[in-house]
């Protein structure tokens, strides 16, 4: 066996694991917790942790992050993207930057997702949701028709998208973080860039009661916000605030197909909601693994010596089936106490959005559940396609029948 076949043995990027990878990972969490794989495309070295208490102790470490700049002098630059002047106006946010730089640019933007800014934003969410219930009957693709519009429309108004520009916002967003081909991706990104550019200007001009206004002119203790940190910013919260929430709103509503009876017991007492998303979350989330985090210098992890640049990927999807944490772990119940899953992050590194995400989904879902006596999958189980590669999970559409 070569030495390829050795780091590879578990093959994560084989897309066969993308429908269920809990087998592979319950595989990993038993015979080699701390895994290091090698990636098809780049070639580099990946270390994979997937239990539960060695993620928690990643999110933790000083010695592991995000910034280029703290890596080993001699080790920045095999790691720096293409083209990084160019890249730096998507790339200059706080999920890719250490303390203190990460602490103050999420001081700056937190006041805007508290849980009473959030609580505020109900009716507009139910708005929103209610308007495209009311196209919604006979078979449906439950992503493109429902959660996908969902969050970001929210997360356009929150911005202060001006509502003529609403329909060519979201399809612009749409071919920016879905198409299928790079260069529509690509093209669209441009275009979006441009917008978000144009947007600032005008907000510094005229401010309005927006959470774009609201970024452009805070400022604390004489800090403030860069133009690239603004776009950055900007960028960041359409992708992390709209696709893991339609993936959860998505993967939420697969899961309770799939277990007809806790479906029933939601819809019996609704004020499960709550349980019912963490425990969507933690069963099959929005997100496999967050980015992947570099190793600032050696470290001894269960045996195995991780070297300063290599990086490391804590899984959550497999943390958040430990046995040693949760009990039945492969068990979907919507009451389960407690369920201190690690799907939204841990410690400094925990969604800012978490709030957000949560409000859109249990509106979606408990909306749905009320318009509708019956949701059923539209074709076989094994016929749903699931996005490819591990970061994100979710399926590209998910065809139900609705009546």
């Amino acid at each position: 066996m070569s030495e390829s076949d050795v780091l590879n043995r578990f093959d994560l990027w084989d897309d066969q694991y993308r429908p269920d990878p809990y087998p592979l990972y319950a595989r990993m969490r038993t015979e080699e917790p701390v895994f290091e794989g090698i990636g098809p495309v780049t070639g580099r070295s990946f270390w994979f942790v997937t239990r539960y208490d060695d993620v928690v102790a990643a999110f933790r470490d000083p010695r592991l992050g995000r910034d280029v700049d703290n890596l080993p002098e001699a080790l920045q630059e095999q790691h720096r993207f293409p083209n990084e002047d160019m890249l730096a106006v998507i790339n200059t946010h706080m999920l890719n930057m250490d303390p203190p730089d990460h602490t103050r640019l999420r001081r700056l933007v937190s006041t805007n997702f508290t849980n009473r800014r959030v609580s505020e934003l109900a009716p507009r969410v139910q708005e929103i949701t209610d308007e495209l219930l009311a196209g919604l009957e006979g078979e449906v693709d439950l992503i493109h028709d429902y959660a996908l519009p969902i969050p970001v429309l929210v997360i356009a108004e929150l911005l202060g998208i001006p509502i003529d520009d609403l329909d060519e916002f979201r399809s612009t967003v749409d071919d920016f973080l879905r198409a299928e081909d790079e260069e529509t991706s690509m093209a669209a990104g441009m275009v979006l860039l441009q917008y978000i550019n144009t947007s600032i200007e005008a907000k510094r001009e005229q401010p309005g009661d927006d959470l774009l206004s609201a970024l452009v002119h805070h400022e604390e203790d004489g800090d403030r916000l860069s133009h690239i940190e603004l776009t950055s910013m900007v960028n960041l919260l359409l992708i992390a605030g709209h696709e893991t929430t339609v993936n959860l709103i998505g993967n939420g509503m697969l899961e309770l197909m799939r277990h007809p009876a806790e479906m029933a017991k939601l819809r019996a007492n609704p004020d499960l909601i709550d349980s019912a998303i963490e425990e969507m979350v933690r069963y099959n989330g929005p997100v496999e693994t967050p980015f992947p985090r570099f190793i600032y210098e050696d470290i001894e992890a269960r045996g195995q010596t991780l070297k300063a640049g290599d990086m490391m990927i804590p899984v959550l999807a497999a943390a958040n089936r430990d046995p040693e944490v949760f009990e039945e772990p492969d068990a979907f119940r919507i009451d389960r106490d407690p369920n201190k899953h690690v799907g939204f992050g841990f410690g400094i590194h925990y969604c800012l959005g978490a709030p957000l995400a949560r409000l859109e989904a249990k509106t979606a879902i408990l909306s749905l559940l009320d318009r509708f006596d019956s949701i059923d999958l539209a074709v076989a189980d094994d016929q749903l396609e699931w996005n490819s590669g591990f970061f994100l999970r979710g399926v590209r559409a998910l065809p139900v029948v609705l009546s």
